[in-house]
């Protein structure tokens, strides 16, 4: 059996997946140094990163080299190849466009596929189609990147040291916001919040905040300096399972078991009549100590007539 290679995971879906395919070794695009802490089967080997280790920048192309150069800083916004961002409602693309003329010193390039703003542009935002994101967040002048937190993104952001303002729309994109919050390198900016003021507030937090930028340039050069990096465990593994094939001795004892067994049904059966009995006894005590109370009340009041 091969290794099974899956998109980002959701917690818990490991081991459902481990139980389907108990010889198969599952790969998870995620990484144990800034995904959410959770039990894992010892089947599940964490990959998280692959084909994304840091490199030096590649030259950017001339357009994009023009820009950066004159700016003082530069901030990347991209919504991703799914969510395109020429479909936002109208009132978030004037937003935007109106907070980011308000920070003239601030270069601003944005990945847009259609034309309907190019006369409305400020001079300090840039529409592209295409942009080479990972070499515009190695860039030295780039201080924040704008995403709708789909996964790649964020760990293209961690891995270049690159704070991030999160506006999460669907999926998995308001976990990943929220491990974005956690570890501290930039924050979330709600879809229903949208406005000029709190882009501005939330463009003016994170660049002007050095906490943001140290936290995650810390997390990059740890992700750097993992002991094992993901493309080692891929080759690695891929290479062990080629070889053994079937992978027995890592199968969960959870497979074994039955569905009563599995659920604890047995189990919760034999708790809910244990506390059944206790109740019934207890019922039966308060019954029968109210009932001599009752009597012994009766007689005295008879002997007191």
């Amino acid at each position: 059996m091969r290794p099974g290679f899956l998109p980002k995971l959701f917690m818990g879906h490991e081991y459902a997946i481990c139980r389907k395919y108990p010889y198969v070794k599952v790969m998870a695009n995620t990484n144990d140094l800034y995904d959410m802490t959770r039990p894992l089967l010892a089947k599940v080997v964490n990959i998280g990163g692959v084909g994304m280790e840091l490199a030096d920048a590649k030259p950017l192309p001339k357009n994009f080299d023009a820009i950066m150069s004159k700016a003082d800083g530069a901030v990347l916004f991209s919504f991703g190849s799914v969510t395109a961002a020429h479909k936002m409602p109208i009132e978030w693309k004037k937003a935007f466009l109106e907070s980011f003329r308000n920070l003239p010193k601030y270069q601003f390039l944005m990945r847009y596929e259609k034309d309907d703003l190019n006369d409305k542009l400020p001079p300090n935002v840039h529409l592209f189609k295409w942009l080479p994101q990972s070499d515009i967040l190695r860039h030295p002048k780039t201080k924040a990147f704008i995403t709708h937190g789909g996964y790649n993104s964020v760990q293209e952001a961690i891995l270049t040291g690159t704070p991030l303002i999160a506006i999460p729309l669907f999926g998995d994109q308001p976990k990943n916001a929220r491990l974005i919050e956690r570890h501290g390198i930039g924050m979330i900016l709600q879809k229903g919040e949208i406005s000029v003021h709190t882009i501005t507030k939330a463009l003016a937090k994170v660049t002007g905040n050095s906490r943001y930028s140290a936290n995650a340039k810390r997390l990059s050069r740890m992700v750097d300096r993992k002991p094992v990096s993901p493309s080692h465990l891929l080759v690695k593994w891929s290479e062990f399972v080629a070889e053994f094939q079937t992978l027995e001795n890592l199968e969960p004892a959870g497979n074994k078991l039955n569905f009563f067994q599995y659920h604890s049904l047995d189990v919760i059966a034999l708790l809910i009549s244990i506390t059944a009995i206790v109740l019934f006894i207890l019922f039966q005590v308060v019954k029968f100590a109210c009932l001599r109370i009752f009597s012994y009340c009766k007689q005295k009041k008879q002997k007191a007539e």
